[in-house]
């Protein structure tokens, strides 16, 4: 596509230098309208720079459809964004508030845990102390 625009822009160049020898100065070039007694006469530089100018005209309103469209398409996709970007940030303080929360239980679980293993060991002491005493009494007492 670039290629063939490049080459267009070369054809207009050596196109536009063709018109504007010095011997075109002089051409007149008539214009003369079907079913209608009307007859357009004009040098051929100015009908070479008004056909340019048209063209570009016609180019440009051709594009136009094209802009709005990407306009749209543009507008569409940065609200997407942002209602992706409102809901993943909801969801990542959803997740770092239950992460949170198990950190929280976890901690309390570890509390619990050092608590039943102290009170373990102190009921094994207890244990180990009293089946001490019992060896050392002589039986039948």
């Amino acid at each position: 596509m670039r290629l063939l625009l490049f080459l267009l822009v070369i054809a207009a160049f050596v196109f536009l230098l063709l018109a504007t020898q010095p011997a075109n100065y002089n051409q007149d070039v008539s214009l003369r309208l079907p079913f209608v007694a009307l007859s357009v006469t004009g040098p051929l530089l100015a009908w070479v720079a008004g056909s340019l100018g048209v063209g570009f005209l016609l180019g440009y309103l051709g594009a136009l459809p094209g802009r709005f469209g990407a306009a749209a398409r543009a507008r569409r996709a940065e609200k997407q964004l942002a209602s992706a970007e409102t809901a993943t940030a909801s969801s990542v303080s959803a997740a770092r508030a239950d992460a949170s929360a198990a950190r929280a239980d976890a901690t309390s679980a570890n509390r619990r845990a050092a608590m039943d293993a102290s009170e373990t060991q102190s009921l094994a002491d207890e244990v180990a102390r009293r089946t001490a005493e019992r060896r050392n009494v002589p039986p039948g007492v």
